[in-house]
């Protein structure tokens, strides 16, 4: 435990160090479209990010711990019993598919959830209701009394990663100046993959534990985070641009003032973009409905923001996450526990390293050349699979896997989280959050169910050879992103909603000059 306490604080600061380095940029240029003034961060930002942030903790543990916890012999023999194809203490492929696919269809359900409650409570209330789903989800996982019981609390508290998912990101995106809105959204992946790595932690230190406290305690530890989160949560101010967009200018000005260092001047120009932001949006702002997403003039920001999560999904990741210590232990490699650890802490270097290459190389670049490695990998390791009595070859897959997290973390999942925020119509980006985390779910239920089916001794038994169906998968995504992805690194809200609507092709958009830009260079005499 208190690896895992050094784990945190060393994380939290990290995400201050990244916070103080953007104050310290300074330009002479004064839109907020160029790096932050010293002005523009206090400690109240910083808090508040890292508070919501850290709702990405909770997900993180969930995701990380269960492979582990499936894993653990003692969980095997309460749950199931030894493996009928192989006699060993192996959960059987559609026993994988109950505990790893089933309760993603309540993350959907929360996805789902989260528009309304998005629209009608903001942005802090949703969350808060989550923690509380999460915590009664995790108490049945403890004391579950059989098999059904254990993956409807898993059901239960993916309703509220559901929730979360699509939650935490928009706030962070509204609320921080637009010249750290990527850093600043990625890096709240970095407490995402810090709890993978404690959690995994956890499941590694109590696995030498007897009976069936070696699993009870990484799910009770599981139900700690979400009340810690609760408390945190509450004296968070709400989105201005959320209050804004309600009509409670009041309300967003008294917010925006909290988490921002600059004078009253400052604040009533900033609170004046988002005024513009919302009137250029009224019509739809009034009468907007969840279907709107797939108006014409909105259905191909739809469908890209809906497709970053939902495409992690066939990106091959899936072997080195979800089902990690699983599948290292079908491949029949020792210590598969403490390669897990090491598979989590390569997926996190990859997240700390995604907030600094993110804006600086920008979203396009970042993407492709991240999604290029992630296809030459899947490559690679199925064609080594067809090597299975090669030990080395075996070696060698688990050290490709590890790669490939660090790659996905700095490139794709970053992405994920961050594009779908930044693409979506402002009075409908509420709705498409949760149309993005509601197929990211779709998505994972087909491919965890998918996934044991092919890897399985008991079903198609392909193991690592799966890593090529998902090279391609990684192939079709390159040229889908290709045509579909924006570059909109250093782009207000108002500039994106501009280059959709003059349909500038994606490929175009970093030399595109908008109209704002004209009139502030206009207005500055240049």
């Amino acid at each position: 435990m208190e690896v895992c306490l050094r784990g945190c604080t060393l994380t939290l600061r990290r995400i201050q160090s990244i916070f103080m380095s953007f104050k310290c940029d300074t330009t002479e240029h004064v839109d907020y479209s160029d790096s932050p003034r010293k002005s523009q961060i206090n400690f109240q930002l910083i808090f508040a990010c890292t508070v919501f942030g850290a709702a990405s903790f909770l997900f993180g543990f969930d995701d990380k711990i269960i492979s582990p916890v499936a894993a653990l012999s003692a969980f095997v023999e309460k749950f199931q019993g030894p493996n009928p194809a192989t006699g060993n203490y192996v959960l059987t492929a559609s026993n994988q598919n109950l505990v790893f696919s089933l309760p993603l269809v309540g993350s959907v359900i929360g996805g789902l959830l989260a528009s309304p409650l998005n629209f009608h409570l903001g942005r802090k209330w949703p969350l808060i209701i989550a923690y509380l789903i999460s915590i009664g989800g995790g108490l049945l996982q403890v004391f579950a009394p059989n098999f059904g019981a254990f993956v409807g609390g898993r059901s239960i508290n993916a309703v509220a990663l559901g929730i979360i998912n699509a939650t935490a990101p928009l706030y962070i995106s509204e609320v921080v100046p637009v010249s750290i809105r990527g850093r600043c959204v990625s890096s709240m992946n970095i407490l995402n993959l810090t709890a993978g790595v404690v959690g995994t932690v956890v499941v590694y230190r109590t696995e030498k534990i007897d009976g069936s406290l070696s699993y009870q305690i990484p799910l009770a530890v599981q139900c700690v985070l979400p009340v810690i989160l609760l408390f945190l949560t509450i004296s968070i101010p709400e989105s201005p641009q959320w209050l804004a967009g309600k009509g409670n200018i009041k309300g967003a000005r008294q917010n925006l003032r909290k988490l921002r260092g600059f004078s009253d001047d400052e604040v009533e120009d900033e609170l004046r973009l988002m005024k513009l932001s919302e009137e250029n949006e009224r019509e739809l702002y009034t009468h907007t409905k969840f279907w709107h997403i797939f108006q014409p003039q909105h259905l191909k920001r739809t469908l890209t923001a809906g497709s970053f999560f939902s495409l992690n999904q066939v990106s091959g990741v899936i072997l080195s996450t979800t089902y990690t210590t699983v599948f290292l232990t079908e491949l029949g490699i020792a210590n598969a526990f403490s390669l897990t650890i090491i598979a989590s802490c390569c997926t996190l270097a990859g997240t700390i390293a995604a907030p600094f290459v993110i804006d600086r190389a920008g979203r396009r670049p970042t993407a492709f050349t991240g999604m290029g490695i992630l296809f030459i990998i899947d490559a690679v390791a199925g064609g080594l699979a067809f090597d299975g009595g090669n030990k080395h070859a075996t070696m060698a897959i688990a050290a490709l896997s590890f790669i490939f997290n660090f790659f996905w973390a700095c490139s794709f999942f970053s992405l994920s989280n961050l594009m779908p925020s930044e693409i979506a119509t402002p009075k409908l980006r509420h709705h498409t959050m949760s149309y993005t985390v509601a197929c990211a779910q779709t998505t994972a239920v087909i491919t965890t169910l998918l996934v044991p089916q092919l890897t399985s001794a008991d079903a198609a038994n392909l193991g690592a050879k799966t890593y090529l169906i998902f090279a391609g998968c990684m192939a079709a995504i390159i040229v889908f992103f290709y045509f579909f992805m924006p570059e909109t690194r250093g782009r207000t809200f108002a500039e994106i909603d501009e280059m959709y609507a003059a349909k500038i092709p994606m490929w175009k958009w970093r030399s595109y000059e908008t109209s704002f830009e004209l009139r502030s260079r206009e207005s500055k005499g240049f």
